[in-house]
């Protein structure tokens, strides 16, 4: 159980970051796992005295070379157990999400690569987002920070949870889904798909990259 909490830490830093240098800060891992400052707090400090991450008082933690092995090992295995448990089974992409939460700390490395080898070495998660190792950084940017007229499509959902997969399923925002963003409010985002009007929460918003 200790392995797998500094494991989903790791993890959750990796996916939250802007870049491998930017701290990610505490009030964002709190939010993301919803624990308290103080439960936060203490297993980062944990993780610091481990060599797993650094901390960086009033600014946030960044991964060591050894956190950033172990973060995107857990990634790689989630994300491909997503893709199995979506391609294979037809399980919805957000009971996927969090069933892959239980098994990619299950899966040993041998099994993984099996598993990358019998998907056909896919290239992203059913969300979009792509699975480790990354061949080159993404170039795309979150729908709010997006300047109105601008066309694109939707590459990935990032950072996953089931309530907000469901929402993004709900809304159709899927990853390839092409959008045509209208106007930024200050709580919604204005886009259109085909000849569809959609109001995105920016809470949905910010997870949803083009």
């Amino acid at each position: 159980m200790i392995r797998e909490r500094a494991e989903a830490y790791l993890g959750a830093i990796y996916r939250l970051r802007v870049d491998s240098e930017t701290p990610v800060a505490l009030s964002q891992l709190g939010e993301y796992f919803d624990f308290s400052p103080v439960s936060v707090h203490e297993m980062v400090k944990k993780l610091d005295d481990q060599g797993w991450l650094v901390y960086h008082p009033y600014h946030g933690v960044t991964l060591t070379e050894r956190g950033e092995r172990v973060a995107a090992s857990l990634l790689r295995r989630h994300r491909l157990w997503e893709r199995f448990l979506t391609d294979r089974l037809d399980i919805p992409w957000d009971e996927a999400h969090e069933i892959a939460t239980e098994l990619e700390h299950a899966a040993s490395d041998r099994v993984t690569e099996r598993l990358a080898s019998f998907l056909g070495e896919p290239a992203r998660c059913p969300h979009g987002g792509p699975i480790p190792p990354l061949s080159q950084r993404p170039t795309d940017e979150s729908l709010i920070d997006v300047t109105p007229g601008a066309r694109g499509r939707v590459t990935r959902i990032a950072p996953e949870s089931a309530p907000l997969l469901h929402s993004v399923q709900e809304l159709g925002l899927l990853p390839e889904i092409k959008v045509h963003v209208v106007r930024q409010q200050e709580d919604v985002t204005i886009v259109k798909v085909g000849a569809c009007e959609i109001c995105v929460p920016k809470h949905i918003g910010q997870a949803v990259w083009i």
